[in-house]
C-alpha cells in the first residue's frame, strides 16, 4: 500500500508540474505574440511612412512623381535583397537580435529622413529604411515556428499578418492629421521614435525558443500518429536530405514565388499609388484618399484572418496530399483581379466615398489573404533546415514585384495613366489563378484510401 501511496503522490506531483509549464508556456506565447504583433506594426509605420507624406512633399514642390519613383523603388530593392538574406540569416542567428536590430535601423533612418530635404539623400536613406526592413519578417516566421503548434501555424501566422493591416489603418489617418497641423516631418519623426522603444522593447521581451526558459517543445505533436510506412519514412528521409540546389529547382517553389509575385506587386502599387489616382483623376482630397488605404487595411485586416483559418480547415479536412491553401489563394485573387477592375472601371469623380471605401476593403481582404496563404505555404511545405531559406526565396520573388511597383509602375502611368496601371494589374491577377488551376498536379494530388 505505501509503494501504491507513493506512486500516486509522484503522479500527482509530475501532473502539477506539468499543468504549471503548461501555463508558463501560454503566458510566454502570449508575450512573444504581443512583441512580434507591435513590433511588426512598427516596421510597416516605417515603411510606409514616406508614402502618407507624398501629396505634401509633391504640392510644395520638393519632390516630382519621377523622383518619387525611384525612392520607392531604392527603398523596395534594398527590402527585396535584405529580406532574402534575413531568411537565411534567421536559420543562423538569433530571430530575436534579427528583429530588434532591424526595427531600430529602420527607425533611425527615419528620423535622418525627417531632417532634410535633399532628394539624393532621401534616396540613399530610403534605401537603408528598406534594408533595415528585410529583418522584420523573416525574424517572426521563424519565431512562429518555434513557438506555436503546426495544427493552428496558418491562424496565428495570418493574425500576425494582420498586424500590418492595423498599422496601415491607423497609420494614415494619424499622419494625414499630423502632417496637417504639424507638417511632413513631424510625421516621420513620430515613426521613427515609436520604432527605436519598441525595438527596445522586442530586445527584453522575444525569446528564441521555449527551450531557452526550459519549456516544452508547443510543436510536437499531442496525438498519437499511426506509426509511418515505409513510404512515408523514405519521403521524409528524403526531405530532412534535401539542399539548397535541389530547393532552388523545386517547380512548386517558383508557383508559389511568381504568385507573390503577381500581389506584392499589385498591393504596393496600390498602396504607394493609390491615394495619388484618387487625388489627380477623381479630385478627392488628402484625407478621403488616405481613407482609402484605410479601408484597403481594414479589409487586408479581416481577409488575412479568415485566410489563415480558411487554409488551416481546408488543410486538415481536404482529401489531399500536398498543399491545399494555394487553391484558396486562387480563390482570392478572383476577387482581387474583380477589385481592380472595379477601381478601373466604375469610380468617377461623383463616385460616393462610402463606395471608394467599400472598393478598398474588397481590394484589401482580396489582396493580403494570398499574401498571407503564400508566406505560410512557403514555410511549411519544405524541410525545417531549409524553411527560413524557403520562404527567404519567395519574399524575394514578392519584393521584385514591390519592386516593379515603383518607378516602373510610374512609368506606365505617365505613359498611359493610372488607369492603364490598372488594367495591367488586373491581367496579372487573372494570370497568376490560371497559373495555380493549370498547375494543380504540382500541389495537390489524391491521398491514396486507407485499407
Amino acid at each position: 500500500m505505501k509503494k501504491s501511496s507513493d506512486t500516486a503522490v509522484v503522479s500527482g506531483k509530475t501532473e502539477c508540474s506539468g499543468q504549471v509549464k503548461r501555463q508558463q508556456l501560454l503566458s510566454y506565447q502570449r508575450a512573444v505574440f504581443t512583441a512580434l504583433f507591435l513590433g511588426y506594426a512598427c516596421y510597416i509605420y516605417n515603411r510606409k511612412s514616406v508614402s502618407y507624406a507624398i501629396p505634401t512633399l509633391l504640392a510644395s514642390g520638393l519632390i516630382t512623381t519621377s523622383t518619387l519613383g525611384i525612392i520607392s523603388s531604392s527603398q523596395n530593392t534594398a527590402y527585396a535583397v535584405s529580406k532574402f538574406l534575413g531568411g537565411i540569416l534567421s536559420d543562423k542567428m538569433s530571430a530575436r537580435v534579427l528583429f530588434a536590430m532591424g526595427l531600430a535601423a529602420s527607425g533611425g533612418s527615419t528620423l535622418l529622413f525627417s531632417r532634410t530635404e535633399n532628394p539624393a539623400l532621401w534616396a540613399l536613406l530610403w534605401f537603408l529604411n528598406g534594408f533595415a526592413q528585410g529583418a522584420g519578417w523573416p525574424a517572426c516566421a521563424k519565431l512562429l515556428k518555434k513557438w506555436f503548434s503546426p495544427d493552428n501555424f496558418g491562424t496565428w501566422w495570418s493574425v500576425l499578418t494582420a498586424s500590418s493591416n492595423v498599422s496601415g489603418t491607423l497609420s494614415p489617418l494619424l499622419a494625414a492629421y499630423v502632417i496637417i497641423n504639424h507638417g511632413w516631418s513631424a510625421s516621420l519623426i513620430i515613426a521613427g521614435l515609436l520604432s527605436l522603444v519598441m525595438a527596445g522593447v522586442t530586445l527584453v521581451t522575444l525569446v528564441d525558443d521555449p527551450a531557452h526558459v526550459h519549456l516544452p517543445d508547443p510543436t510536437a505533436r499531442t496525438t498519437h500518429a499511426a506509426p509511418p510506412t515505409p513510404t512515408t519514412s523514405s519521403k521524409s528521409e528524403t526531405a530532412e536530405k534535401m539542399t539548397v540546389g535541389q530547393l532552388a529547382r523545386s517547380p512548386f517553389l517558383w508557383v508559389v514565388s511568381l504568385c507573390y509575385l503577381v500581389v506584392f506587386c499589385a498591393k504596393t502599387a496600390l498602396s504607394d499609388w493609390g491615394q495619388i489616382f484618387l487625388i489627380e483623376e477623381l479630385g478627392r482630397t488628402q484625407m478621403q484618399a488616405s481613407s482609402f488605404t484605410s479601408a484597403m487595411e481594414t479589409g487586408g485586416f479581416f481577409g488575412g484572418i479568415l485566410a489563415g483559418i480558411l487554409t488551416d480547415k481546408m488543410a486538415s479536412k481536404a482529401n489531399v496530399r500536398g498543399n491545399a491553401r494555394l487553391m484558396v489563394a486562387a480563390a482570392f485573387m478572383v476577387m482581387c483581379a474583380a477589385g481592380v477592375h472595379l477601381l478601373r472601371t466604375f469610380l468617377t469623380p461623383h463616385t460616393s466615398q462610402a463606395m471608394v471605401s467599400g472598393v478598398g476593403m474588397v481590394l484589401g481582404a482580396s489582396m493580403f489573404g494570398p499574401i498571407s496563404i503564400y508566406g505560410i505555404v512557403a514555410s511549411e511545405s519544405f524541410p525545417a533546415h531549409l524553411s527560413g531559406t524557403a520562404h527567404a526565396v519567395v519574399a524575394l520573388a514578392a519584393n521584385v514585384g514591390a519592386v516593379v511597383a515603383g518607378w516602373p509602375v510610374s512609368w506606365v502611368a505617365r505613359t498611359w495613366s493610372w488607369r492603364g496601371v490598372f488594367l495591367v494589374l488586373e491581367v496579372f491577377a487573372a494570370a497568376s489563378v490560371a497559373l495555380i488551376l493549370a498547375t494543380a498536379r504540382i500541389h495537390l494530388t489524391p491521398k491514396s484510401k486507407k485499407a
